[in-house]
């Protein structure tokens, strides 16, 4: 079935849904409920769940929003939106602003994008009006809505609360975005992070009365005639413009004489009853809530403004800033990893604040939880005596308060700034803890820059060059056998590579082995990939050529990690004790282990012995996970070379691929 031929269905189910009773009104189903449109029928379970990538959870509603989310959807009185020939229910007292906007609804709205929508006088405050939109969302990527948390086997329902007589003139109430999932234990399920964005809508748009008024007075002569747009004076002047025949070259000098004028309040007014010109059909229309222009169009209301909008967020959740609706990445690029901030010092700002408030962004965006680890691997490589060669990608820290200007990047002297760079993460670091820090009284930037006036800006660059989709497994996932709790899991690398391994890994499958190295060298790995020539091995002679080298052996490998103060060879003897307490940006005597995934080729890996292997090609080896060790290592008999235990870590991978969003 094709996707028009499947959303013409879709929008005839909704249709058909929709029962006529004898006086001629629409109304829905029996006792206002909303009827639910089943999605996309062609995608089967075996889609949906192959494999790695099309798993996703949603979260849960609390008992109480969820039997009052059936509450309202059982006894509130819900009439269906009218038709523009149908007049709106006689108890309704609307005001007619308010009126147009719910009939452009379902007259503007292409019915493949918009499942149905509704209004219903509220219950619990008669002077409410509630609005209801069911968005479809089949369209969205298992990987994606596994990220944003949202289930793309059924419709998004939004519940909008408006005044019914003053409209715009008070606030627009985003009461509930959730979803009834029939494929999910739980009936009505929260959806946060879209939720987030539908607020972040109606907040920051802030449209006025008068704007929306004299934006719908461009498509409307009448109305453009009963408006007060001109002073009685002028007037006369200005009849032929307002009337039927709307001469754009006309308006525009208009425009500019009262500019001319200083009547910048005319001139704005003249500006907003413009007609809209004609798009062209391949031009790839871009919204966003940075500038009011970069808004879909008011001149049908501001609900089919709204539903544009978020339709296009719907199908862009992973390309645009999830701050500001910004586009993040080329419009040629066909997927983005994961949610992501524009390099916006204001969205990353706010980015890194909401983390600590009770507003949520996906947990993949900004990985406040790896902050203190990030800190850790990038301050190893700055203290190096090998920094101008290791410290890859190089900091680029731009002025926040002047974005034109930079105040280190590669090409500046290499010595110099890494006298900068030291007494930056040496002020950073007695903060103790990034991912701990509670923003209650002071925002983490004001209090990053309290440490060093440059500090955020290098945390920006550190948070905002993270491209490695990687988060800690929790408790009840982690490998027991390394003896750590502090365990990371890295879904993507570079997103060709991983589409590229998986391929292959199906024809040929896969094997296990672990790397360690050097704390100087992991900022590196963890941002570039394990690369010929990069690493402790090759570094520390490479007896077998040049190669990445990996061992099936934890203990073998972790004789690499070079700090011989860090590693002990009795295994009854550890460094590591786990009811130790040390803040996290304290410890130095760290180390890092990384079990990777190769595929099982003998032309991709050398066995040089039972404990050295080395691979030719990096696009051929994915880290899978990161062990890291707050004091440092101790030996473990742990091998990954059986196929009782590569058997398990598939599984292992494979589960956390469907629950680490």
């Amino acid at each position: 079935m094709s996707s028009i031929a499947a959303s013409e269905n879709r929008a005839q189910n909704f249709v058909n849904n929709i029962l006529v009773s004898s006086n001629g009104e629409h109304i829905l189903g029996s006792e206002g409920a909303i009827y639910e449109v089943e999605q996309n029928e062609d995608i089967t379970d075996e889609d949906q769940y192959e494999e790695d990538d099309e798993f996703y959870d949603e979260p849960h509603l609390d008992d109480d929003d969820d039997e009052a989310l059936m509450q309202n959807s059982a006894t509130n009185d819900t009439n269906s939106v009218p038709d523009t020939t149908t007049s709106a229910h006689p108890d309704y007292d609307l005001h007619p602003l308010l009126l147009d906007d719910i009939n452009d609804i379902f007259t503007q709205v292409p019915p493949e994008e918009l499942a149905g929508a509704s209004y219903q006088i509220d219950t619990e405050n008669p002077r409410l009006l509630r609005i209801i939109f069911q968005f479809f969302t089949d369209f969205i990527e298992g990987e994606t809505a596994c990220q944003w948390q949202i289930c793309n086997k059924t419709l998004l329902t939004c519940h909008i609360l408006v005044h019914s007589k003053c409209y715009l003139e008070e606030k627009v109430i985003v009461e509930h975005v959730f979803q009834t999932c029939s494929c999910h234990p739980a009936y009505a399920c929260k959806v946060p992070f879209i939720e987030r964005l539908v607020r972040d809508f109606f907040e920051k748009a802030a449209i006025t009365m008068e704007k929306l008024t004299y934006s719908r007075a461009a498509l409307n002569s009448k109305l453009r005639l009963n408006l007060e747009i001109i002073p009685k004076i002028k007037q006369e002047s200005y009849r032929e413009l307002l009337g039927d025949a709307v001469d754009e070259t006309l308006l525009n000098d208009s425009v500019a004489n009262e500019i001319l004028d200083n009547e910048k309040r005319i001139a704005r007014k003249l500006e907003l009853i413009k007609a809209p010109r004609i798009q062209p059909l391949d031009v790839d229309q871009h919204y966003d809530l940075l500038d009011e222009k970069h808004l879909p169009s008011l001149y049908h209301g501001h609900f089919v403004q709204f539903c544009k909008y978020i339709i296009y967020r719907l199908k862009n959740l992973n390309t645009l800033c999830v701050m500001c609706g910004k586009r993040t990445i080329d419009r040629d690029t066909k997927k983005a990893l994961k949610p992501m901030i524009c390099s916006d010092y204001e969205c990353f700002s706010n980015a890194m604040d909401s983390k600590f408030r009770n507003d949520p962004l996906p947990p993949s965006i900004f990985s406040i939880e790896i902050a203190d680890f990030l800190l850790l691997l990038v301050s190893a490589a700055i203290r190096s005596g090998r920094h101008a060669l290791i410290l890859d990608p190089y900091p680029k820290l731009i002025n926040p308060y002047n974005t034109s200007t930079t105040l280190i990047d590669e090409h500046g002297d290499k010595d110099a700034n890494v006298v900068i760079l030291r007494q930056i993460v040496d002020d950073i670091m007695r903060m103790k803890s990034i991912t701990q820090y509670e923003a209650v009284k002071i925002s983490l930037r004001s209090m990053l820059e309290l440490k060093h006036p440059w500090a955020f800006s290098f945390f920006h660059w550190l948070m905002g060059t993270n491209r490695y989709h990687f988060s800690r497994i929790p408790t009840e996932h982690q490998l027991t056998q390394v003896h750590t709790e502090h365990q990371y899991f890295i879904k993507h690398e570079d997103l060709t590579k991983h589409v590229n391994f998986k391929n292959l890994r199906a024809q040929v499958g896969s094997i296990f082995a672990f790397h360690g190295s050097p704390q100087e060298n992991w900022h590196s790995i963890l941002r570039s990939g394990l690369q010929i020539g990069k690493g402790g091995y090759l570094l520390n002679g490479a007896a077998y050529g040049a190669g990445i080298y990996v061992s099936p052996s934890f203990e073998f490998s972790a004789s690499y990690v070079w700090s011989r103060a860090m590693y002990r060879s009795n295994p009854n003897t550890s460094t590591y004790d786990p009811e130790e307490k040390i803040q996290p940006l304290d410890q130095q005597n760290w180390s890092c282990i990384a079990l990777c995934e190769i595929i099982n080729s003998p032309e991709v890996y050398k066995k040089h012995s039972t404990d050295i292997w080395t691979i030719q090609d990096p696009n051929l080896i994915c880290t899978r996970f990161i062990f890291f060790y707050p004091s440092g290592l101790h030996s473990l008999h742990f091998r990954v070379d059986s196929e009782e235990i590569a058997t398990s870590i598939r599984k292992l991978i494979h589960t956390l691929n469907n629950t680490a969003c």
